[in-house]
């Protein structure tokens, strides 16, 4: 599942949680979920109706003191396209925090916050996918979040893999006790949003570059209160570079959105491509919306059609 409104919507329910709790001193715990179907057809797979990433959650919180508040959450995907005897049950996030007047600290697993500040932007789709730099996986990670500084913030995160844990990397090699770093910095003014990130790939076990690691900038620009644009450059050192624009447009009864990227692989002999994807949600109601989008995505030029449906509750 992409971290569209299905994200977001969580995301704000979560936080108005938190804020309602502190105020009313009581204790705080909420069950969520969705079902997200969608039919999607591409030149790469046969077309059929698939999950987008179905999940349920229990969230909640507690107040500690009157400016320190504790919270956490834990969320599973499960596939809800097909009856099965054997249902797949996977951890989608599970973190615990806590937040006050400093910010706010969590441990667990979570979204990657470097793809939350440079990506999402651009990977904005929910069924299509785009070519995203590489990121350290989730999980056994600890991050902090500042508050706003007169625009200005700071996030950090670190994934530890203690020696209990033994990773492979390159050709073989054992990683033991390993961390890999990401850092993120926002500057908010007006309408406009700039973010800087970095991301060690320390942890990142698929790369053959121990020394490689991706960073990136990006550019918000909320034009007006329901159109907004934004252009994005990322280096995933040894693979590729990436320069990213998007749009979206809120038309009362839904979002319109587009991306358009060019991807330019470092490998010899490979040639830049590019990819484009354009969608539309329409809400039924508060709680249930449908959605269209096609694309052209990869080196391949794989054309991407979905046409999906989710239900929150």
């Amino acid at each position: 599942m992409k971290k569209t409104l299905v994200a977001i919507a969580v995301s704000s329910a979560a936080l108005t949680s938190v804020s309602a709790f502190a105020a009313e001193d009581t204790v705080n715990f909420d069950v969520y979920g969705n079902i997200q179907l969608v039919y999607a057809d591409s030149d790469a797979n046969d077309s059929e109706i698939t999950d987008n990433g179905s999940t349920f959650g229990f969230q909640g919180s507690t107040a500690i003191n009157d400016d320190l508040t504790g919270f956490f959450k834990y969320e599973l995907e499960a596939d809800a396209d097909e009856k099965t005897s054997d249902i797949d049950v996977n951890l989608d996030q599970a973190y615990v925090g806590l937040q006050g007047g400093f910010g706010k600290v969590q441990v667990g697993s979570f979204d990657s916050i470097y793809n939350n500040a440079i990506q999402d932007t651009y990977d904005q789709f929910e069924y299509y996918g785009i070519t995203d730099a590489g990121l350290t996986s989730e999980g056994d990670t600890i991050a902090y979040f500042s508050p706003s500084m007169g625009g200005f913030e700071v996030q950090l995160s670190a994934q530890v893999k203690g020696k209990a844990e033994s990773e492979t990397k390159g050709a073989g090699a054992s990683v033991e006790d390993g961390t890999a770093v990401t850092a993120v910095a926002k500057y908010s003014v007006d309408a406009l949003t700039i973010a800087a990130g970095y991301d060690s790939l320390e942890n990142n076990t698929a790369r053959s570059n121990a020394d490689s690691a991706t960073y990136g900038v990006s550019a918000t620009f909320q034009a007006t209160p329901a159109l907004s644009v934004g252009a994005k450059w990322e280096e995933e050192e040894d693979q590729n570079s990436i320069i990213g624009l998007a749009a979206r447009f809120n038309y009362g009864s839904g979002d319109v959105y587009a991306t358009y990227q060019n991807v330019d692989p470092d490998a010899a002999g490979s040639s830049d491509f590019n990819e484009y994807g354009v969608g539309a949600t329409y809400s039924l109601a508060s709680n249930m919306y449908v959605y269209a989008e096609l694309g052209q995505n990869g080196a391949n030029e794989d054309d991407v059609t979905a046409l999906g449906a989710t239900y929150l509750f």
